[in-house]
Parts: C-alpha cells; sequence; structure tokens
C-alpha cells in the first residue's frame, strides 16, 4: 500500500522509510485514488480532499513519536526490524543487495573504513545512493524503540 503523507507531516516520511513504509509526500496531480493508496493528514491542517477518492488517515497526537505511534495504529501496520531499511531514503524505491566487491568497484567515494568494516550494501536503481549498516543504524532503532515504536528488536549488525 502507498500511503501519501501531507505537507505538514513530511517530518515522518524518512521515519516512515527507514520503517520500510512505502510514503510519498501528498501531490494531488499524482493520487490515483486506488484501493491500495492512503492520505496521511494531520487533524490541525486537514488536506483539501475534495474529489478525491480514498479515505484518509487523520493523525490528531501532537509530539513525533506519538504521530508515529498513531501511524502505525491507524493503518494497521506492524513496524519491526525485518521491515526497516527497505527502502531509498531520497525517492522511496526498493533498496537491492549488492556484493561487497560491486560496491567497491561501482562507487570509489565510499569510504576505505566502511569497505573494510562492512560486509552488505545495498543501493537504489533509481537515485544510484549506496546504504550500509553504520553507526546511523543503530542510532535510528535506538530512537525508535525509545520512541516505543519498535521493541524489542533482535540485535544485530546486519540489518540489511
Amino acid at each position: 500500500m502507498r500511503f501519501w503523507i501531507a505537507p505538514h507531516l513530511a517530518f515522518l516520511v524518512q521515519w516512515l522509510r527507514v520503517l520500510g513504509v512505502n510514503v510519498q509526500l501528498w501531490d494531488r496531480r499524482v493520487i490515483l485514488g486506488q484501493e491500495e493508496e492512503a492520505v496521511v493528514q494531520w487533524d490541525r491542517y486537514p488536506l483539501p480532499l475534495e474529489g478525491i477518492r480514498i479515505n484518509p488517515i487523520t493523525l490528531s497526537t501532537p509530539t513525533q513519536e506519538a504521530l508515529l505511534k498513531e501511524f502505525f495504529e491507524l493503518s494497521g501496520l506492524q513496524p519491526g526490524l525485518e521491515q526497516m531499511f527497505k527502502r531509498c531514503l531520497r525517492c522511496n524505491s526498493l533498496l537491492i543487495p549488492i556484493t561487497h566487491e560491486d560496491a567497491k568497484q561501482k562507487w570509489p567515494d565510499i569510504p576505505e573504513y566502511v569497505l573494510q568494516t562492512q560486509k552488505h550494501f545495498n543501493w537504489c536503481n533509481h537515485c544510484r545512493k549506496v546504504y550500509w549498516a553504520g553507526t546511523h543504524v543503530r542510532n535510528m532503532i535506538r530512537t525508535l524503540e525509545g520512541w516505543g515504536v519498535i521493541s524489542n528488536p533482535k540485535k544485530s549488525e546486519n540489518f540489511f
């Protein structure tokens, strides 16, 4: 399912992509009104939805962490480590696993330390960004745990 996120909730887009959710910023020109689409809005700033044939998910909590939890409650999705880090944070495309050798040959700007310490890489076929499980991944997981969005994830260095 694709979720269209209202502009005033744009700060949720990257967190939802980290959590594996198919999200795009609201664009009335692109929304097709198909059954597998939903619009996510905030009750403080409702969107003009006249003529759009999909039901909105209306969030009402005040903080970023509460909004994330409310999104999962209302959408029926279950956040978990299995879905995390599967989408490009820039363009929302699904990431493709690549070998260490491919990463080394095709992206010479990857720091040598990363090449020495990481075994698994993913890349976005659309925007050509390369991802690996650096300390930022652990920090994001800790943040999401602290917010109560995910709980008791498997402790692993390989999230890809």
